[in-house]
């Protein structure tokens, strides 16, 4: 026979657990590092004059170093 406390005790842990792995997962979608891209990149890219000023750096290094590896 189980105990009234076991079971009480199980109900709450596995409400417990549920709530840590929701919590856990929810976490990893917000927090996660390794985006392709970030909040901060995505309103750089829309930003139409930040973009014009990165292509216009790619065109000088392009023409004056010869290299096809840009650093920006």
């Amino acid at each position: 026979m189980s105990n009234k406390n076991d079971d009480f005790f199980d109900g709450w842990a596995g409400i417990f657990l549920g709530v840590l792995a929701i919590l856990a997962i929810k976490s990893i979608f917000e927090d996660d590092n390794s985006k392709i891209i970030s909040k901060q990149g995505r309103n750089f890219l829309l930003d139409d004059e930040k973009m014009k000023d990165i292509n216009a750096e790619i065109l000088k290094s392009e023409n004056n170093s010869g290299h096809n590896e840009i650093y920006i």
